[in-house]
């Protein structure tokens, strides 16, 4: 006999939208496992190592609920739809269950201000195929010149946002599969 799951009370009919914490699985997380890194910079070695692997533990733990949830998706019927960052090498590209559904290379096409992939798993669920309408967005950021955070280190909270534009044309075209006819260009991914 198994004990309560938060899963009990989720149905077939409803969706999850995860958003994991990408300062666990991104490819700058890499540089966290090592004694070299900046933030460490003023710790002596014990210290060093303490942090890395607390850091190695929170990934593991991240990575064991990541896995457990799409494994309770896929086994109970119910709709998930996960998101995580895509660039270079990060840890779910090389160590992850599944491949993602698609991968969206250019956020800012969609009205975000980071120019970054990321990467979306579907379960249960298929992408729509709806078609952006999107203003021009006067400002553009890239990962690489976006500012850090004291208290994330590698990922600072500005860059894990997702902009209003973005979440309304990402849940437009890929859930919904709505035109979106009051703004200027029309996007399409596929």
């Amino acid at each position: 006999m198994r004990g309560a799951s938060l899963f009990d009370s989720i149905t077939q009919n409803d969706l999850i939208i995860a958003f994991f914490p990408c300062i666990y699985f991104s490819a700058m997380n890499q540089i966290a496992f090592s004694f070299g890194c900046t933030n460490y910079r003023k710790l002596s070695i014990k210290e060093k190592t303490d942090k890395i692997l607390e850091r190695s533990a929170n990934r593991e733990h991240f990575f064991r609920v990541c896995v457990k949830m799409i494994s309770i998706a896929i086994q109970r019927g119910i709709r998930l739809i996960m998101e995580n960052p895509w660039s270079e090498q990060t840890f779910l590209k090389a160590n992850f269950v599944m491949p993602p559904s698609f991968v969206d290379m250019d956020r800012t096409k969609r009205g975000d201000v980071y120019k970054k992939p990321t990467a979306y798993w579907f379960v249960n669920c298929e992408p729509t195929h709806g078609q952006s309408f999107q203003r021009p967005k006067t400002q553009v950021k890239t990962i690489m010149s976006s500012r850090g955070s004291s208290k994330a280190g590698i990922c600072s909270e500005e860059r894990s946002l997702i902009s209003p534009d973005y979440a309304r044309n990402f849940i437009c075209d890929f859930i919904l599969g709505k035109e979106q006819e009051r703004f200027g260009k029309q996007l399409s991914l596929f």
